[in-house]
């Protein structure tokens, strides 16, 4: 009963959202779309342009672009010929793309940003396939008015597969059903999970893909899996979305900590097989990330390289003096929370700074009260360091594949709040902080309820 009032939750949170936010979001939604509208049937190639139903939705939905946003933000929505690299923008120096209206007969994708281009085409195709044939059902369904908002609601199965599995995780490791339901309600009314699990966007997968992941390594850590369950659930994480990717390196460091931890117990052969099985994880990641790349490479009309979103941070060289700002871009995953017009922005914003916050304060609180050598403390330092490491490695990564920089956005990180958030069940063992975090996680489903249950 417990679970399924979780998922009900879930639905109303993300099926009211939904409806009440029509504009596309600026997070590359409207190539997102593009991609789903067109599958399975159709994989982009660089250099393909959006459909004509893309076109026609973007046209009548809008965009919602509040020039508030960061210069990432920015600089995915528009054309832009300033500086190469960390461009430094202002409202006042933006030329704004404005959209055809509604109705237009006559439609060109040179009339949208990005010139018209598919910018989704690097990523793999599962999510998108998996998106369009479920939202097919859901738009078939009585209120559903598009099959953009048929895709869009599937956002609600993602993140209640992402529940259910969280659910089993947390459990595991000793959560009572209150504990598990406040920490599956922290990620679900943050704003950044909220926004992400209402539109179309491979991020919607990414705390699906850590919590199979971690799943998978606490099973196998516990002798109940075989050794290919943690690669088979690297496989699937990141074949949904490359970003996820991070949890399969959390994985790798919990496995590593854990061997540590029991470093007396554990035989010579049992270390090979600790260190065969994380690394094969961490292999089939790597393997799947230039597979699909270099197959998208052979198929474009035009270089990775080349994509409008790649082309405006292409650098001379690697910037090590952003080195440093990268390594607090994903700590947490929930900072910088993006709030659209539809919910109380006053309120959402602040308390979504609060959640991360509490995120960034549980994993410390982990790291000095939680017992030694238990795996919650190896789990905390799993998140931690994945956090310090995905800007990192994602500054990495781009300037060797495709010569570029940009800031890293902190939602790569988000497959890693599985890891965190399992880490914290032995805090929330404390009555007063079980009730302050249930306080807050309220506060912040009744604000988001409030601006679009009317």
């Amino acid at each position: 009963m417990a679970l399924a009032a979780v998922l009900v939750a879930v639905a109303v949170l993300v099926g009211l959202h939904v409806r009440d936010h029509q504009a596309l979001s600026h997070i590359d939604e409207l190539q997102h779309m593009d991609y789903t509208l067109k599958s399975p049937f159709h994989v982009p190639r660089h250099g393909d342009t959006i459909g004509q139903q893309a076109m026609e939705e973007a046209a009548c939905r809008g965009i919602d672009y509040p020039l508030r946003l960061s210069i990432d933000a920015l600089n995915d929505w528009l054309h832009l010929t300033g500086e190469r690299g960390a461009a430094q923008l202002s409202p006042d120096s933006i030329v704004q793309v404005r959209l055809p209206p509604c109705g237009s007969l006559l439609l060109s994708p040179d009339q949208f940003p990005n010139s018209g281009l598919n910018t989704a085409s690097p990523h793999p195709p599962v999510y998108y396939t998996a998106t369009a044939l479920g939202g097919s059902v859901i738009d078939a369904a009585p209120g559903v008015d598009s099959p953009v908002s048929g895709a869009r609601l599937m956002g609600i199965l993602w993140l209640g597969a992402a529940a259910i599995v969280l659910w089993y995780v947390l459990g595991s490791l000793g959560a009572s059903i209150w504990i598990k339901a406040l920490l599956i309600g922290l990620l679900a009314v943050s704003p950044t999970v909220l926004h992400e699990s209402s539109i179309i966007n491979p991020d919607t997968t990414a705390l699906l893909g850590g919590a199979l992941v971690l799943a998978a390594a606490l099973r196998w850590e516990s002798g109940r899996a075989p050794g290919w369950l943690l690669p088979l659930a690297a496989l699937v994480a990141v074949w949904l979305k490359f970003t996820n990717s991070v949890a399969v390196g959390a994985a790798a460091v919990y496995l590593a900590v854990r061997a540590w931890q029991r470093r007396d117990h554990l035989t010579p052969r049992k270390i090979r097989s600790w260190s065969m099985v994380a690394g094969a994880a961490v292999i089939v990641a790597v393997a799947s990330i230039i597979t699909w790349s270099a197959v998208q490479d052979a198929r474009g009309h035009i270089s990775a390289e080349q994509l409008p979103t790649n082309a405006i941070y292409e650098v001379d060289s690697f910037q090590w003096d952003r080195l440093g700002d990268e390594l607090f871009s994903a700590l947490s995953p929930l900072r910088d929370p993006f709030v659209p017009d539809t919910l109380p922005r006053s309120l959402l914003e602040p308390l979504g700074g609060l959640l991360n916050l509490l995120v960034i304060a549980g994993l410390g609180a982990v790291a000095l009260f939680a017992a030694r050598g238990s795996n919650h403390r190896a789990l905390a330092a799993a998140a931690a360091a994945g956090m310090v490491a995905t800007g990192v490695v994602t500054m990495v990564a781009s300037y060797l594949s495709l010569g570029i920089y940009f800031d890293t956005n902190p939602r790569y990180g988000l497959s890693l709040l599985p890891f965190a958030v399992a880490a914290f069940v032995p805090i929330l063992d404390n009555r007063i902080i079980r009730w302050v975090l249930t306080a807050v996680v309220l506060a912040t489903a009744g604000a988001a309820l409030a601006g679009v249950a009317t």
